[in-house]
C-alpha cells in the first residue's frame, strides 16, 4: 500500500529541535486517508524554519490554530519550502490521491500547487466546529468529521491505482496504464489531472521517490539495488533524483535516519 514519507525531522536539523511533528492512523479511514499529522512547536521559533514538504500526489486539510484558518493543499511536482515561524500549531489530514474528487466532487488539479479555503469546498461544515473544541479532543473531532464524510461515498476504483502502481514501480509506464484504462495516452492525462491533480509520468515519479525513501530507511540495501528495484535509470539518475527532492544525498539521508 502507498504510504508517502514526509520526513521535515530528517531534511532540516532545525525542524527536530523546535517542532514536534507525529502522525495517527486510524484502521477506519484506511480507504480514503492516509493519516491524520499534528505539527506543533515545541518552544516559540525566533527564527524561520522549513518544513520540506516532498511532493506525494496527495491533497491535505490543514487546520492553523494559531490563525483559525483551514485551506485544502496539495502539492504537485516539486519539494515545497513551507516557512514556519513563532508559535507552530496545526493539525491535517492528508488524503489519498483521488480521495478530493471522489468525496467532495472538485478536480484535484483546481488544488495543486494552491491553497483553497474549506469553506469554498466544504460548505455544509461550520469551520468553528474544529476551532471550539478542546485541544485534547481535536483529533478525535476530526476523525468523527472524516468517518462521516467517507461513510457517505461509496468505494471507486480510481482510489486504489495509486497503491496497484506503488506495488511494481520499475514495471509501470504511461503507454502500459492507458493500455490497461482504454484510453489514449491524452484521455488518460485529462483522467489523472481530475483524480490526481497530475499526468501519469508525474505520478510515477513520485512513487518511485517514496518507494525508494521507504526502502532506504527500512531496508538494508545498496542503492544500485533500491535504484533498480524503483525504476530509475541508474544509480546516478537516483541519487541526482533524491538529492532534487530532500536536498540531501541518500547517503545523508541513511546517516540522518
Amino acid at each position: 500500500m502507498y504510504e508517502p514519507k514526509q520526513i521535515p525531522y530528517l531534511l532540516n536539523s532545525a525542524f527536530q529541535e523546535h517542532i514536534q511533528y507525529r502522525e495517527y492512523h486510524f484502521q477506519e479511514l484506511n480507504d480514503w486517508c492516509m493519516c491524520i499529522w499534528e505539527m506543533k512547536s515545541k518552544r516559540e521559533c525566533k527564527q524561520a524554519i522549513y518544513n520540506e514538504i516532498l511532493p506525494d500526489a496527495c491533497i491535505d486539510i490543514v487546520i492553523d490554530f494559531q490563525s483559525r484558518t483551514i485551506c485544502f493543499s496539495g502539492f504537485s511536482k516539486e519539494t515545497e519550502h513551507f516557512v514556519l515561524s513563532g508559535k507552530v500549531d496545526y493539525l491535517g489530514v492528508r488524503m489519498k490521491p483521488g480521495a478530493l474528487y471522489a468525496l467532495f466532487h472538485v478536480e484535484a488539479d483546481q488544488v495543486m500547487d494552491r491553497m483553497i479555503p474549506f469553506t469554498e469546498i466544504e460548505t455544509a461544515v461550520n469551520p468553528e466546529l474544529f476551532f471550539q473544541c478542546e485541544e485534547a479532543q481535536r483529533i478525535s473531532v476530526l476523525k468523527n468529521y472524516l468517518s462521516e464524510k467517507c461513510a457517505s461515498v461509496a468505494d471507486h476504483p480510481m482510489i486504489h491505482v495509486a497503491d496497484r502502481l506503488y506495488e511494481h514501480p520499475n514495471d509501470q509506464t504511461v503507454s502500459a496504464i492507458a493500455a490497461e484504462f482504454g484510453y489514449h495516452q491524452r484521455q488518460l492525462v485529462r483522467i489523472f489531472k481530475r483524480w490526481y491533480g497530475i499526468s501519469p509520468k508525474v505520478l510515477l515519479n513520485i512513487l518511485r521517490l517514496h518507494f525508494s525513501l521507504e526502502m532506504m530507511l527500512t531496508e538494508n540495501k545498496k542503492l544500485s539495488d533500491i535504484a533498480a528495484i524503483c525504476g530509475f535509470y541508474d544509480q546516478s539518475h537516483f541519487i541526482k533524483e533524491i538529492k532534487r527532492y530532500t536536498g540531501i544525498s541518500p547517503l545523508q539521508l541513511w546517516e540522518q535516519s
